[in-house]
């Protein structure tokens, strides 16, 4: 299995749409995952599609790379910290903490 299934998905927490009372563009979601794992909002870099999901990350204080496809391909993504055609095209580890306006000091970010 490379990247999902019920292996690895059982590790990962999931935030969608129906555990909040307000949708995107309302940075509510995004809020509470920083909150939940007690980050501050500077220090997330999130991964959005679209115009409206890009707002909420915004909103939220947080970076945000941008994934284009071919269904959102007209949105305006001029706020997004880095637009990208897939991620595999130099999005690592380093590209988002080039991002961050506050250096996480955590394991994974140090050198």
């Amino acid at each position: 299995m490379c990247c999902g299934g019920p292996d690895r998905a059982r590790h990962i927490r999931v935030f969608a749409g129906d555990i909040v009372a307000r949708k995107k563009p309302d940075p509510a979601i995004y809020l509470l995952a920083a909150q939940t794992f007690n980050l501050d909002p500077a220090c997330c870099v999130v991964v959005e599609y679209s115009n409206i999901g890009l707002r909420a990350a915004k909103g939220a204080g947080m970076a945000c790379i941008v994934t284009r496809s071919t269904y959102m391909m007209a949105e305006d993504f001029t706020i997004a910290d880095l637009v990208v055609d897939d991620l595999d095209a130099g999005v690592d580890l380093v590209t988002c903490r080039r991002l961050l306006t506050v250096q996480p000091s955590g394991s994974l970010w140090r050198k």
